[in-house]
């Protein structure tokens, strides 16, 4: 992986493991509530405790506040249950709270929760000099008199209760004295809310790259604003989109009326059904109502906007895949009060688009030192003995390429595992991809259409990495309707398109190899071959004749080859047909004009390119009418079959091949828009080319034989680029050329012709045209 050193290992070992493996149990407690209020009811149950509990439910902080007259000294089960439950505490110390043994029993149970639960406790002293408290003055040295003398057989209990008081001493907080209640009441809730904020993000921890993640959210979120805003988090499939909304959400539920995560939508509404996931929102939502409605539960899905439309809520809908969901689930803005916020977490861009959200983040892999770490938090869980594997974690993350999902996965499945374990595992993957990452991956292509299905295929084996335009005018020959089918892959996350070149993760290519490969154990019932043992396999049994629609041969991992040319003959459906040296031919991919006008001359002359890997016999009578796209570089007959008449090749792609001349007579091809056959250094003339009035680019560039260029070169109008450079025997030219679209022509070292042609029409498309070298 690029970037993947010792150096960055060192810096995981020193930095997040130890704390990730170790985090405090306030990260994984269910809590129930958000405050929990200690008080004594004669002193300020309908005072100041009664504004306090309205001012932090109005801020949608969720407070445990017990209402109840407390008869006997016997604290309450449930009380304690309470405290537990409750992230944070604020004990309202007034005159009489110490003379309770109820809220001392209260007082010794939260200092126990925050020494053992990482709770926190924020004493106000009401009306109460906190050094009373401390030191046991005043009324509390009378409250303890009292209480020593009626627990003289439990004087333990008091020793609790008075070790309790030292410690919530110790705590600075409020001091009510000599203050206007109503700004202190404002400025406890503004603290507690602060400190929610603060505990939630302990959910954090064991998570690797979130804060740029929560930053950005932050900002799009724009809670201070009191509109109602929809938020989606677009992403492929384990990229970490529900990690993310899940942060969010413990970070700022909080500050809400209503709450509501609803995960896995989409398997969800497939197992249940949507009306179930409504009635599971609807319910969820009266539950929080005080008092709740079995009535509005009763009335269903339209009763939702009637409750919804004044409250402030947050509701995330995960792993959205269809847009009724998102109709049933969250309507439109108009559903919901002032501040609301609706996060959908989805890999499909477009249903964003359709929902109107009001902004997208979009969930990227990992950079190598986050995806180093994350492994690392998987994989070894503690420091110990990861020195020892330093070598191994790179091949881990090239295979996960930055994917949370994988790095998760693969770490933990190598946990404890010795170093021999790692190396079979890792060198497994190599030929069988992890079933758990693959089958999360695979929902997102189960989800299109057949023509979606197959253009995606057909990048996986044939077109990753290339121009989206070119690859464009192939598949739309096969009748995929590339345009709208490759919009969609990109907004379902399958694909991205970078300077115009289609890219996707190496992990959705791997799961699109595998598809193909499971659907039969036998090579010749699959749509596409890529692996050279089921290539040599297909071709010298002669199977495949029904089922292979491509073949990308890369001769460059292969050992010699010796089969009929009947093999190709008997594909009737054969549409793809790639060989090749990946190794020498990446170069050779196809370039844009922009590219070609900036290309250095020299850049393939000279090259010794041998194809002596591939032995046919035969008769050449073979090749699939079907073909839409032939690229077999080296190719190694003469011409191409005399009944080769395909009607959708786009393009012939036969570099360094030892063709004579590419067809004889005059040949229909309507919708050929490529020929390229560089050092094709045999080919000695080119055939009639007015059957090809869509073709774009010839390139003939080392053709160092040939001698005779056809005159119906001259009458192209759509012919974008022409290169013959290096053509050093070529003597015979189109008398005149009539080439409207010609943008590059190129002559250089065509050293024996001797005239150049005549220009009919407007050639203004020309910004380049290269003569030196000729003899004109």
């Amino acid at each position: 992986m690029e970037g993947f050193n010792d150096k960055s290992l060192q810096k995981v070992l020193s930095s997040s493991i130890s704390p990730m493996a170790s985090s405090s149990s306030s990260s994984t407690h269910q809590w129930k509530y958000d405050v929990f209020i200690s008080f004594r009811g004669e002193d300020t149950r309908k005072s100041f405790t009664d504004h306090l509990y309205t001012a932090l439910c109005q801020n949608g902080i969720n407070t445990f506040m017990d209402d109840r007259l407390r008869r006997g000294e016997q604290i309450s089960p449930m009380l304690l249950n309470a405290i537990e439950e409750s992230r944070v505490s604020i004990i309202i110390f007034s005159d009489n709270y110490a003379f309770s043994g109820w809220c001392l029993d209260e007082l010794a149970k939260i200092i126990e929760c925050v020494k053992v639960m990482g709770h926190k406790a924020l004493p106000v002293f009401y009306n109460v000099d906190p050094s009373h408290v401390r030191h046991q003055l005043g009324s509390l040295a009378e409250a303890f008199a009292k209480h020593e003398r009626m627990y003289r057989e439990k004087m333990e209990t008091v020793v609790k209760w008075r070790e309790a008081l030292t410690e919530l001493a110790t705590i600075s907080r409020w001091d009510s004295r000599n203050r206007h209640e109503s700004k202190l009441i404002e400025e406890i809730v503004r603290d507690i809310l602060n400190k929610l904020v603060g505990i939630s993000s302990s959910y954090m921890n064991g998570l690797v790259g979130m804060a740029s993640c929560i930053e950005a959210m932050d900002s799009l979120l724009s809670l201070g604003s009191f509109d109602v805003r929809m938020i989606g988090i677009w992403g492929m499939a384990g990229i970490g989109k529900t990690t993310i909304a899940k942060v969010v959400y413990e970070r700022i539920y909080t500050q809400f009326e209503v709450c509501f995560f609803l995960s896995t939508v989409r398997e969800q509404s497939q197992k249940f059904g949507l009306p179930y996931l409504r009635m599971e929102l609807l319910s969820q939502i009266l539950e929080e109502m005080n008092p709740p409605s079995s009535r509005l539960l009763n009335k269903g899905i339209n009763s939702i906007k009637d409750v919804l439309y004044s409250r402030k809520v947050l509701i995330i809908l995960d792993d959205v895949d269809q847009r009724q969901q998102m109709e049933d689930l969250a309507g439109d803005h108009n559903w919901f009060g002032l501040g609301s916020r609706i996060i959908i977490t989805t890999r499909d861009r477009h249903l964003l688009t359709c929902q109107e959200v009001d902004a997208t983040y979009e969930a990227k892999k990992l950079d190598n030192d986050e995806a180093l770490k994350l492994f690392c938090v998987h994989a070894f869980r503690h420091k110990h003995g990861m020195d020892d594997f330093r070598q191994l974690c790179g091949p881990a993350l090239n295979y996960t390429k930055g994917l949370p999902l994988a790095l998760k996965v693969l770490g933990s499945s190598l946990y404890a595992k010795s170093k021999n374990e790692w190396k079979s595992e890792l060198e497994k993957l190599k030929q069988f991809p992890n079933k758990e990452v693959q089958n999360v991956l695979k929902t997102s292509f189960e989800g299109l259409d057949d023509c979606e299905q197959n253009i995606f295929l057909d990048i996986v084996f044939f077109y990753n990495g290339h121009d989206k335009d070119f690859v464009g005018e192939i598949l739309d020959s096969c009748g995929f309707f590339f345009s709208i089918g490759i919009r969609n892959l990109e907004d379902k996350s399958l694909i991205t398109i970078s300077e115009n070149k289609l890219c996707m993760h190496d992990l959705l290519q791997e799961m699109g190899w595998e598809i193909v490969r499971q659907k039969s154990e036998v090579a010749g019932k699959r749509s596409r071959l890529r692996a050279h043992e089921d290539i040599n396999h297909v071709l010298t049994t002669n199977t495949g004749i029904e089922a292979v629609e491509g073949i990308f041969l890369d001769l460059s991992t292969s050992k010699d080859l010796n089969f009929s040319i009947d093999a190709f003959a008997k594909m009737k459906r054969l549409r793809l047909l790639k060989i090749c040296d990946l190794q020498i031919d990446r170069s050779l991919e196809y370039l844009s004009e922009k590219v070609l006008i900036t290309y250095p001359h020299d850049v393939w002359m000279g090259r010794k390119y041998l194809y002596n890997k591939l032995h046919l016999y035969g008769d050449p009578k073979f090749l699939s009418n079907s073909l839409s796209d032939l690229y077999w570089h080296g190719y190694p007959l003469k011409s191409l079959p005399s009944n080769f008449h395909p009607k959708k090749p786009v393009e012939l792609n036969m570099c360094f091949s030892q063709l004579k001349q590419l067809w004889e007579g005059k040949k229909q091809f309507d919708k050929l828009k490529y020929v390229i056959l560089i050092q094709s250094q045999n080919l000695t003339k080119t055939p009639d080319f007015s059957g090809a009035p869509n073709l774009k680019k010839l390139i003939l560039k080392g053709c160092t034989s040939l001698v005779e260029v056809h005159p119906s070169i001259g009458a192209l109008k759509k012919l974008i680029v022409l290169d013959l450079e290096g053509c050093k025997k070529l003597k015979s030219f189109s008398s005149s050329i009539r080439m409207e679209s010609l943008q590059i022509f190129i002559l250089y070292g065509c050293s024996k012709l001797k005239k150049f042609p005549e220009v009919q029409g407007n050639m203004e498309h020309l910004p380049k045209l290269s003569l030196q070298g000729i003899a004109i």
